[in-house]
């Protein structure tokens, strides 16, 4: 590592990740557009870097904002107010480090699990504020192979085996059987799972993988031509556990069946619904041909078409959509119709005789509900945040249509 003209620090997590508390000397102090910044000769706080998120504490009483790394290879620790310099009391934030080993440790145990289990490298790996994620170099996966990887992992855990990190020279490098390359010039840090993975990383970990306390695959997803795996570890696989059984629970009770029968009662109460949705549009269709003939026949007439225009109270935005096809369907005529729910809403229809600029004339109006649209020539819509402008969006509309054919 490269430090011209920087500050070295030593870096007192890459000995031990258990550290809380330390005395540390500020080197250099400096306030910036955006706070105070301080450089130690020594810190435990473990700076943004390699997917793992910053640690947290206090220097001298002075919450720590941010941690990083600059250009220098120094490590600046961004603070809440100012300290006086000389030497410093400071204290990490030890559940979210805890957190952050947890999780770091488990990525490694999980990403050569995949490796044995499934010959699938980590090609990327980021650690969030809820769940931790890896890429793998595949553009698809399968249930089966994400359950052999974690029930691998899983094992892993179990076992308690150790966990260490080291400093190794290069020359030792060849004969190690990394699971990923390192560019890095002179001694690496590698991080070692007794028997099962080596690593080179400069994060912090735990020292048993019992430590890891179960590793839970939540989700998957294609990303470019990789899958990404959404997983957590410890406290947040319990916390994630705690979020989806109350989930389940609360739609056991809703349905007044067991947590076991829940599948089986929501699978049935989806094809109820979708049996009922189906009923119920046609219902609504021949409900809107039986309106929209009456609507037809009482509009008045203008120079060989006719226009309807009528604004409903929180009618059904589907059922509105239909009425409006159906109207036209009748003869020349342009549909104007708005609903007013929780927004305003807007749909214009016109029959295949006409050849009004719908689209032009939705959008104008839709400036007075505050909102916009789109849709075909023949058939548009829109939606708006002033329900109360509705009635003049309307009377607008119908102004323009009247205004044109004359």
């Amino acid at each position: 590592m490269t430090n011209p003209g920087g500050i070295m620090t030593e870096r007192l997590y890459y000995y031990d990740s258990y550290l809380r508390q330390f005395q540390a000397n500020a080197l250099r102090l400096a306030q910036t557009s955006t706070g105070f910044q301080i450089v130690l000769d020594q810190t435990a706080f473990y700076p943004t870097s390699g997917g793992q998120p910053h640690d947290l504490g206090w220097i001298q009483g002075s919450a720590i904002l941010d941690v990083f790394e600059n250009e220098n290879a120094e490590i600046i620790h961004c603070i809440e107010k100012p300290v006086e310099p000389g030497e410093m009391e400071c204290s990490i934030d030890w559940l979210r480090r805890f957190d952050h080993m947890q999780q770091h440790s488990g990525q490694h145990v999980l990403s050569q699990a995949f490796l044995r289990a499934c010959q699938l490298n980590t090609v990327g790996f980021h650690m969030g504020a809820g769940y931790t994620t890896i890429d793998l170099d595949c553009g698809g996966i399968g249930e089966d192979q994400l359950r052999r990887a974690e029930d691998l992992a899983n094992d892993i855990v179990y076992e308690n085996r150790s966990v260490q990190a080291r400093l190794v020279s290069p020359e030792e490098i060849p004969s190690l059987n990394l699971r990923k390359g390192s560019h890095r010039e002179g001694p690496l840090r590698i991080v070692e799972v007794e028997d099962f993975d080596i690593s080179p990383c400069g994060g912090t970990h735990v020292k048993l993988t019992g430590e890891i306390g179960g590793i839970l695959i939540r989700n998957f997803e294609r990303v470019n031509r990789q899958t990404r795996v959404e997983f957590v570890c410890g406290r947040r696989a319990v916390e994630s556990y705690r979020r989806d059984l109350l989930s389940l629970d609360t739609i056991a009770r809703k349905f007044s069946v067991g947590l076991d029968e829940t599948p089986q009662r929501v699978e049935k109460q989806i094809e109820e619904t979708r049996k009922l949705r189906k009923a119920l549009l046609e219902k609504s269709k021949t409900l809107a041909e039986v309106l929209g003939k009456d609507f037809y026949a009482k509009a008045p007439e203008h120079r060989g078409f006719k226009i309807v225009k009528h604004l409903f109270e929180d009618e059904d935005f589907d059922f509105v959509k239909l009425l409006a096809q159906s109207i036209v369907s009748q003869g020349p005529c342009v549909a104007v119709l708005g609903n007013k729910s929780c927004q305003a809403e807007l749909v214009f229809a016109q029959s295949e005789s006409l050849q009004r600029n719908l689209r032009e004339l939705l959008s104008e109006c839709c400036k007075l509900i505050e909102g916009k649209g789109g849709g075909a020539v023949n058939l548009v819509q829109g939606g708006g945040k002033n329900p109360q402008h509705l009635q003049a969006a309307l009377d607008l509309a119908e102004s323009r249509i009247l205004s044109v054919s004359r």
